[in-house]
């Protein structure tokens, strides 16, 4: 797609918490440990390859092309609760709750194309009725 991108054409693309842009994402060993697990099995299965997505990630963030990657949170269903906030790194307390309803993200990948702000960034999301959105501890 990157290749084959018109000169000036927004893109957007989509991935989980395990990319990281700058290497300044937090990860509990929880998650560590699910990663590369997940990733295993997922391999072995040939479900998902994990490596790809990295790999893809790497070839965007080099790109002067008007990109965004959106790193979801978990993802559930149920309406809309609106756009979900953001944070630039993982571990950042506003994404402590990590869920997302699955319609808020698409909305939020919509709005993505016509925020400027987020040109060359790698969004990390969450619902922004969760508790860690809202301010609340959990």
């Amino acid at each position: 797609m990157l290749d084959y991108a018109r000169p000036g054409a927004r893109l957007i693309f989509s991935c989980g918490w395990h990319i990281t842009r700058d290497g300044q994402d937090v990860y509990s060993n929880t998650f560590k440990i699910l990663v590369k697990v997940a990733g295993w099995f997922a391999r072995l299965i040939r479900v998902v390859e994990l490596e790809d997505q990295v790999e893809a990630c790497k070839r965007i963030f080099a790109r002067e092309t008007k990109w965004t990657v959106v790193c979801g949170s978990d993802l559930e269903e149920g309406d809309s609760q609106g756009l979900p906030v953001w944070s630039q790194h993982v571990g950042d307390a506003i994404l402590k709750s990590n869920i997302t309803r699955r319609t808020d993200f698409a909305l939020f990948m919509v709005a993505a194309l016509e925020n400027d702000a987020l040109f060359h960034e790698a969004p990390a999301i969450v619902g922004c009725q969760t508790p860690s959105a809202l301010g609340e501890s959990i």
